[in-house]
């Protein structure tokens, strides 16, 4: 088993180079919209997928660096199904998609664009399995939340629809890191720790808003310590300081958007996944590679969409996520 570890985690090490730099970013940033940028782009990472799918499309290729990542972890892990709290995600982000393709009749093919290749089970085959209505032999319980979700979808509750799999989710998530290691534990906690925390915040910016669940357990935190927005902002200051989650929380007091702590939580899995990898006999060293590639994905994003939609380097800048790229 720690031979399989040192393996896997050298192998991570020596892809991570090879991912986004700072230098890359500088020559996208500088590039004009169009065949420049897209020329920039192929000397990147990304130009093998960008050669490789129709029409050169960028989100296809961002698409197929994440499915790719994710295939490699997984095959080259000592025990790849505790790392599926990473895939699950997009599971339940493809049942969210047929259950609300629902209220519009929208078939396979049609639900398509809106779905990912990065969950557990691929999205042709899910689909077969919801429309067997034997979702719940693929995962317990599965059946159970897309029936009363879609019940939803047909009461015209389309808003309570997202809380049946927010909740269905972490009821997975928490079976599969029974069988995984204490640091996938310790990721999931945050990861449950963060929603609560966003959770609460929602609910004080808007008190109409009584979306479900308003509190998942499995933190390390009770409902109880995050009544007031005071008490919000001392917790916060538990993951990384006050400092760290300033701005963040700041701009959503101000226009009640949640893009910015969505970025800072990103960077704090980040730092945490990093700090765990400095055990090479765990699985931080393999999830601390994959939000690399999540991380380059999202800035090749944010620089191709402001690029092309003629925002300013700063604002674009500003939206990039830098915690980690390589030099």
């Amino acid at each position: 088993m720690q031979t399989a570890y040192i393996y896997s985690v050298s192998r991570v090490n020596a892809l991570a180079q090879f991912l986004l730099s700072k230098t890359d970013i500088e020559r996208l940033l500088v590039a004009e919209p169009g065949a420049d940028l897209q020329s920039a782009l192929k000397e990147t990472y990304l130009a093998p997928y960008v050669l490789r799918v129709p029409n050169e499309d960028l989100g296809l290729a961002i698409e197929q660096t994440l499915i790719d990542a994710k295939k490699l972890i997984h095959k080259i892990a000592p025990d790849g199904d505790m790392l599926r709290v990473l895939w699950v995600q997009y599971d339940i982000h493809n049942l969210r998609a047929f259950a609300k393709g629902l209220a519009t009749g929208l078939s396979y093919e049609e639900c398509k664009p809106f779905l990912s290749g990065r969950g557990i089970y691929e999205p042709e085959q899910l689909h077969k399995y919801v429309t067997e209505r034997s979702l719940s032999s693929l995962q317990t319980g599965w059946q159970e939340a897309f029936d009363a979700a879609a019940a939803l979808v047909e009461a015209g509750e389309l808003s309570k629809v997202d809380g049946v799999f927010d909740e269905l989710y972490f009821k997975t998530s928490t079976r599969i890191v029974d069988a995984g290691d204490a640091f996938m534990k310790q990721y999931l906690g945050v990861l449950i720790d963060l929603y609560n925390l966003k959770s609460r915040l929602r609910r004080l910016k808007n008190e109409s808003v009584e979306l479900e669940p308003a509190f998942v357990s499995g933190g390390t935190f009770g409902a109880h310590q995050i009544e007031t927005m005071a008490d919000v902002e001392a917790i916060f200051a538990r993951f990384g300081g006050e400092a760290f989650w300033k701005d963040a929380l700041t701009y959503f007091a101000e226009e009640g958007n949640f893009t910015r702590i969505d970025a800072a939580s990103a960077d704090y899995l980040l730092r945490v996944a990093k700090e765990g990898s400095t055990d090479m006999f765990s699985s931080a060293s393999l999830v601390f590679y994959y939000l690399k590639c999540r991380q380059a994905a999202a800035n090749v994003r944010a620089i191709v969409v402001g690029r092309n939609n003629g925002l300013a380097l700063e604002d674009i800048r500003a939206n990039l996520r830098m915690a980690y790229v390589n030099n």
